[in-house]
């Protein structure tokens, strides 16, 4: 790479923006959070998804009962875990992937700027994430019926042709 590509490449007012004038966003569980549905199929367990963060904003605690991939597409995505009675935050910026999941607790939001996240989600049952109270207590479990279920409500148009 020349030094001129090197230094447009890594010039941060020329950062990545992920193009969503033509999503059409749901509201999520918390304030300044967004969803779109992207892909349902309950006989393979998989649901994939879009969603927004606005700036400083986040989730609620759940916890992953399928295997998720993440890619963050814009932003970063800061994940605040309990470990050993203290909060620990992760930053993953932009471009990052990973997979995993099972079993972790976790709020997941965005840093100073949106953020927009691709979560692909797997399960061999029908639980996808469970929703949890500050307590860490259950508060309801999410499954792949809930998100197909809302995928045929929300975006109609997208499930027509299956």
């Amino acid at each position: 790479m020349s030094n001129a590509a090197a230094r447009i490449h890594n010039d941060p007012n020329k950062a990545f923006r992920f193009d969503t004038s033509t999503v059409e966003w749901g509201d999520f569980f918390t304030d300044g959070t967004f969803y779109r549905i992207l892909n349902v199929d309950p006989a393979a367990g998989t649901a994939d998804m879009l969603v927004k963060f606005e700036p400083d904003s986040q989730c609620m605690y759940h916890r992953h009962a399928a295997t998720t991939q993440t890619l963050v597409l814009q932003g970063e995505l800061r994940v605040r875990e309990q470990i050993d009675g203290k909060e620990v935050i992760k930053v993953k910026p932009a471009g990052s992937f990973s997979v995993g999941g099972e079993g972790e607790i976790h709020i997941e939001g965005s840093g100073d700027e949106e953020a927009i996240i691709f979560f692909g989600m797997r399960t061999d049952t029908d639980v996808i994430y469970e929703l949890l109270h500050e307590d860490l207590s259950l508060r309801r479990a999410v499954t792949v019926a809930d998100f197909d279920r809302d995928w045929r409500e929300r975006w109609p148009e997208d499930t027509a042709a299956r």
